[in-house]
């Protein structure tokens, strides 16, 4: 049953992630406190006395505080140390249900295709982070917990400036070259911020449980979203070739619990995600 009762309080919200899970909230009409590491610093030991005493009765809390990519034993620790701190904050508290905003690289980087089922073999930095806090909460009686797990996200206002549709927007943008690894053969599915918000909310109003992947059905090559973002791009933009794909991996994403959860579950397509991205940035119309 859906349900708007209660507050949500988004941690890290002023994070990729959490800013279109504040805003997406809002316009849906939920009460929503968003905390960001300037009103709490959850990897210092006041971090969970201070969360305790934000958050009340019935309270839907979104986990989504956390240094990413973790790309070292630092981030990894801070990670960490935060999300024992919302756990220490949420054991006093009769919370109505706890969403942890994961990733995808628990799955490690092998080609094939993911599901909800899928064997967890992270063998990356982010990826043993990302799993190690999920397990972290294995224990916490809250009434639902809610691991989402969404494929590489792209999108407008991503500082991360990871390897494919972000980066290629911003290095179209700065200077009207995109550069890729090798051919770019390498495959993934790249799915939009907004898809993702959006699933978050629809995951809060019907307190679905468990592990959901997020991502967009579409999976597409580097050099293909290098396509995209050239033509879409001024005049005379161009693809540039650096270095090799040591060994080009190929991932697909079968949503089938996603569109079971909900049928009516539309993503936006990477080609037409990406033309919206530059028009937001540039304010204007693309070629593509």
């Amino acid at each position: 049953m859906s349900s708007k009762d209660g507050r949500i309080v988004v941690l890290g919200a002023s994070g990729f992630v959490g800013r279109h899970v504040v805003t997406r909230a809002e316009q849906l009409g939920w009460e929503v406190l968003g905390l960001s590491s300037r009103d709490i610093d959850l990897a210092t030991p006041t971090g969970a006395t201070v969360l305790s005493r934000l958050l009340r009765v019935g309270d839907t809390v979104v986990h989504g505080a956390a240094i990413v990519p973790a790309r070292n034993a630092k981030d990894l620790i801070q990670n960490l140390l935060m999300t024992q701190s919302v756990i220490e904050a949420i054991v006093d508290h009769n919370i109505s249900q706890l969403v942890v905003i994961s990733s995808d690289a628990v799955y490690g980087n092998e080609s094939g295709v993911i599901t909800e089922s899928s064997n967890c073999s992270p063998d990356s930095m982010h990826g043993i982070m990302s799993l190690a806090r999920e397990m972290m909460f294995g224990d916490l009686d809250v009434p639902v917990v809610t691991f989402v797990r969404p494929a590489p996200i792209y999108g407008k206002g991503d500082t991360h400036n990871s390897y494919g549709p972000n980066r290629f927007i911003s290095q179209m943008i700065a200077g009207g070259e995109i550069v890729i690894f090798g051919e770019g053969d390498a495959i993934r599915d790249h799915v939009f911020i907004e898809d993702v918000a959006d699933v978050v909310l629809r995951i809060i109003t019907d307190r679905e449980s468990g592990v959901i992947n997020i991502a967009s059905g579409e999976s597409i090559s580097f050099a293909k979203i290098a396509e995209i973002v050239c033509l879409a791009g001024p005049t005379g933009s161009k693809i540039k070739v650096s270095g090799s794909e040591s060994t080009p991996t190929f991932r697909h994403f079968d949503i089938s619990r996603l569109l079971y959860l909900y049928p009516d579950y539309d993503p936006v397509s990477p080609a037409a995600g990406t033309r919206r991205v530059i028009e937001s940035i540039q304010g204007g119309v693309t070629r593509g």
